[in-house]
């Protein structure tokens, strides 16, 4: 079983200059292009099962630039599925392209694929409810190895929260043949193990972070990435791809729930990739 996943393209038409988020945004190169740049670079790989697309595919977008983000992916990976799930910044014109919110899963190679909604637009901390959790339990009865997309992720980053109900999450899962959960929101590769389940977080094909745990701050680069899944059984094996040097935009420290933009030195409110 061989996976592609792009994370957090954050396509927007046109960017604004009202806040660090946004100015941020409008200082990168066109997500468009870090887009086919990972697509040409991921074709040559060999061949995939499946394309996953973890969440905020567009930022804020119009219902046409979510189709110009489809059809650039289906350019180049027209005969594989392609399973995508909403991010936080992924409005109602979403579901005009990529279909319903709601969870799903998808039978591949033997697995299944739970694509999960843990986002709700415009709150960066995303969130599962209790009836999201009974969902997930009923199928999570069956025997087949299983594999989950979700875009907020279970741990905490500078700036970034992790699910509210991370822990619950973890519980619910464990003995129950996961084997993978894929997840987004972060903008780095990321991989680590808990209760025998491999984790693993996708780079961004839009810009990308550097964490600074001394100082509680993150570095921006405008930067593109991707990352393919290899699984055989019940093991996973992952390798991240970073497209073109990177350079750096802004970096960002927070304190008291601001952000200071380090390099150009101005206070706004929080607004969180």
């Amino acid at each position: 079983m061989r996976i592609l996943q792009l994370s957090d393209i954050h396509y927007r038409t046109h960017y604004t200059n009202d806040n660090a988020y946004e100015r941020l945004l409008a200082k990168l190169e066109s997500p468009l292009k870090h887009l086919e740049l990972c697509l040409q670079d991921a074709l040559q790989h060999g061949e995939y099962d499946c394309l996953c697309l973890t969440g905020d595919i567009c930022d804020n977008g119009s219902v046409d630039d979510y189709q110009t983000v489809e059809s650039i992916v289906k350019k180049y990976f027209p005969k594989i599925p392609i399973i995508a799930i909403p991010g936080n910044h992924d409005n109602e014109n979403y579901q005009q392209v990529f279909g319903t919110k709601r969870h799903t899963t998808y039978q591949i190679q033997g697995y299944t694929i739970f694509a999960l909604n843990n986002s709700e637009y415009g709150n960066a901390n995303g969130k599962f409810t209790d009836e999201d959790f009974s969902w997930l339990d009923e199928n999570l009865k069956t025997p087949e190895k299983k594999i989950i997309l979700m875009h907020h992720p279970v741990r905490k980053y500078p700036g970034i929260p992790c699910l509210p109900q991370a822990e619950k999450f973890i519980q619910h899962i464990q003995n129950t043949n996961t084997i993978l959960v894929m997840q987004g929101h972060v903008h780095w590769s990321e991989d680590y193990t808990i209760n025998d389940t491999h984790y693993s977080v996708g780079p961004s094909t839009s810009f990308q972070g550097e964490n600074n745990t001394e100082n509680d701050s993150v570095s921006f680069y405008d930067v593109a990435g991707y990352k393919i899944y290899d699984l055989i059984d019940n093991h996973v094996s992952t390798k991240s791809y970073t497209i073109k040097m990177p350079t750096k935009v802004c970096s960002w420290k927070f304190t008291e729930n601001k952000i200071q933009e380090i390099d150009v030195d101005i206070n706004t409110d929080v607004e969180s990739c």
